[in-house]
Formats: C-alpha cells, sequence, structure tokens
C-alpha cells in the first residue's frame, strides 16, 4: 500500500511539473516599441540641421518625447562604427566642415572622427557612445541605419553592435531593432544574434508588390519601411501589407499636412527630423486602414525633462498594461496563464493525494 501511494504522489508531483512546463513566461517582457508612432530620424534635428546624429541632437529630441530613434552607423577605416551617413566629401563638407582637406572623401579613423564637432559644436557618437546611452535611458529603442548589403560587411557590422551591447548591458540587445534591406540580410543577420525585433526597410528594393508582401509573410515581419513617394504610388503595397496586420513607418515626414496624407494611404508611423513625438496626430487622419484597431496613444510628451519624460513614459506603460487585454506572444502562455495552468496543476496534484490517501490519518494537514 505505501509502494502504491508513493507512486500515486511521483504521478501527481509530475502533472505540476507539466502543468509548469507547458505554459513558459515569455522572458521578453518589455513593452511593443511601435507603440511609439514617430522615429527620430538619424537621432532628430536641432536647430534646423538634420543628418548630424550628434549627442545633443539626442537629448534634444529625448525631451520632444521621442523614444524611438534611428542612427546611421558606417565602419571607420580602423574597424570601428560611427554615427555617419556616409564618407562622401559633400558629408564631410555639411557636416564636419572643420576636417583638413585630405580626410574628406575617405573612411576616418574612430579617433578622426570623433576629434571634430559635427557642424563645429555638436558631439560626434561611436556605437559604444550610443549603448552607453541606451543604458543611461533605459526607455529608448535604437534602429540602425548600417546601409551595407554585403554579406561580409553586415556580419562585421553587427558582430560590432553585439559585443559593444553584450559589453555594457546584453539586455540591450533587446531594444536595438536591426534595419534589414534584402532578404540574405534577415538570415545574415539572425545568424550573428536573433533579434526580437527588425524592421524590414525597402528603400534600397527593387521588389515587386507581390514579392515584399509574400516575403514578409514568410518571414512573420511585423514592421516595413519605406520612403514617402513609395508609399504614395504603390497604394497597392500598402494595401498588403496591411492586410498582413503589418506595420509600416515612412520617412521622412516633417509637416502635420504630411502625416495626415500618410494616414490616409493607411501608413502606421513615420520617420521625422524636426516634429515632437506627439501621437495624437494620427489620430486626427481619416484614413480608413488606420481606424480600425489602432492602439490609443501614449501620453503626450513634450518639453520635458529626461527625468520627467522617463516618469511619464513609466506612468504611461503602466496604465497601458493595467487596461489592456492579455495578449498570447507567439507560442506562449501570458504570465496570467502561467498563475493559472500553476494553480490548477497545484489543486489537482492534492486532489490525487487526498483521495489516495482517502482517511488515513498519516496524511498532513487532512
Amino acid at each position: 500500500m505505501v509502494s502504491y501511494l508513493r507512486r500515486l504522489s511521483v504521478i501527481a508531483l509530475l502533472a505540476l511539473c507539466g502543468c509548469l512546463q507547458a505554459f513558459p513566461v515569455n522572458a521578453d517582457s518589455s513593452p511593443d516599441w511601435t507603440q511609439y508612432r514617430m522615429i527620430a530620424h538619424a537621432m532628430g534635428g536641432i536647430n534646423g540641421h538634420d543628418y548630424t546624429n550628434s549627442y545633443e541632437a539626442f537629448l534634444v529630441n529625448y525631451e520632444k518625447g521621442h523614444r524611438i530613434f534611428e542612427v546611421d552607423l558606417i565602419l571607420t577605416e580602423d574597424g570601428k562604427l560611427a554615427a555617419r551617413h556616409d564618407w562622401l566629401a559633400y558629408t564631410a563638407d555639411l557636416l564636419q566642415p572643420g576636417l583638413p582637406e585630405d580626410k574628406k572623401g575617405v573612411s576616418l579613423t574612430l579617433r578622426d572622427f570623433k576629434g571634430f564637432p559635427i557642424l563645429d559644436k555638436y558631439k560626434a557618437l561611436s556605437f559604444k557612445d550610443i549603448v552607453k546611452l541606451m543604458q543611461t535611458y533605459p526607455d529608448i529603442y535604437l534602429i540602425t541605419d548600417t546601409k551595407e548589403t554585403d554579406s561580409d560587411l553586415v556580419r562585421e557590422q553587427f558582430r560590432l553592435i553585439k559585443e559593444g551591447a553584450e559589453t555594457v548591458d546584453p539586455t540591450i540587445l533587446n531594444r536595438i531593432i536591426p534595419e534589414l534591406y534584402t532578404e540574405e540580410m534577415v538570415e545574415t543577420v539572425k545568424d550573428i544574434y536573433p533579434f526580437p525585433n527588425k524592421l524590414y526597410s525597402l528603400y534600397q528594393s527593387a521588389d515587386s508588390t507581390e514579392e515584399i508582401v509574400s516575403f514578409v509573410r514568410e518571414q512573420d515581419i511585423q514592421t516595413v519601411a519605406m520612403p514617402v513617394e513609395r508609399a504614395q504610388m504603390m497604394p497597392d503595397l500598402m494595401e498588403g501589407l496591411n492586410s498582413l496586420g503589418v506595420k509600416t513607418y515612412v520617412h521622412s515626414v516633417n509637416s502635420e499636412e504630411e502625416i495626415r496624407a500618410m494616414t490616409d494611404l493607411g501608413v502606421y508611423g513615420v520617420y521625422t527630423d524636426f516634429l515632437g513625438n506627439e501621437q495624437e496626430r494620427f489620430f486626427a487622419g481619416t484614413g480608413e486602414a488606420m481606424a480600425a484597431g489602432t492602439q490609443q496613444s501614449p501620453a503626450h510628451e513634450q518639453k520635458l525633462t529626461p527625468m520627467q519624460a522617463s516618469a511619464v513614459v513609466q506612468s504611461s506603460e503602466a496604465a497601458e498594461t493595467a487596461e489592456a487585454p492579455a495578449v498570447k506572444s507567439k507560442g506562449w502562455g501570458t504570465l496570467q496563464t502561467v498563475y493559472v495552468s500553476a494553480t490548477a496543476g497545484f489543486l489537482i496534484a492534492l486532489v490525487t493525494l487526498r483521495f489516495a490517501w482517502g482517511k488515513n490519518k498519516s496524511f498532513p494537514g487532512f
């Protein structure tokens, strides 16, 4: 009899463990970055200047409420990553006029790049600097515009991105959103690190609507970016992406009128140089594609100090968590499901043991 009871006890405990294992907690519990409809392009503009990718531009646009920052990243002469659009002489004249003539139109070492302020007054950033910013500001996300499509260069860039983030805090990788340009690049980056977030960008693609929609469906891509002109000229592409529930962002938009025009086309969000992150702009549009199932916008954020802005974001996210219905992530139950399943498993185990022992007085607690 004792042996029989022991066997039943083991079976009950295994049932409990099985319930717990069947519904693991999703490790990535961070908010969906697409709660934000606006992306600060090249760290956002500053004093009428765009494409600076500078530290000061980041600070200005953080205080405007932006939490998604796109940055241009390029390999330096000594194999580092610098926040600059390209090494063309034109760009050097525009952004770093203080550079000697022999350093214009060629790739610079990281030391040379950082040694000459952007527009003679703003701090140039390395990727290491940006990772430290992400550590200091844990509510921001980074979209990487690395531009290269050659597989060897892509591997090197994302190896540096992965190692740079891991050196400071590996969880930062969950807030880095690779901008991917080709089908091959999607696989190449995935082999280096399985970033939980990604953005498929069409500005280098000549694919047809059918090819794009098919690839997005096959890869389960949730966000796509494209130039404004492509959204305007290819309404069938917008319709195809919206039918899949894909969120589309266009670049770059710098007026209220342009935002309204884009939302009427079914666009979800925009890159901007100079507009603040005022989410309510996206609820003034008349586009039918945008009217169905849109999220409530986060709290209006503008002209706040970094500390105030962080408090507003955290408060907004807490409210969303309290009010939003539970949504299952791919392949896993929600946290609520875990608790319910664990409780059910525990009760099943107790009932099984109680039934087995019956009125045995040696059984504790009954």
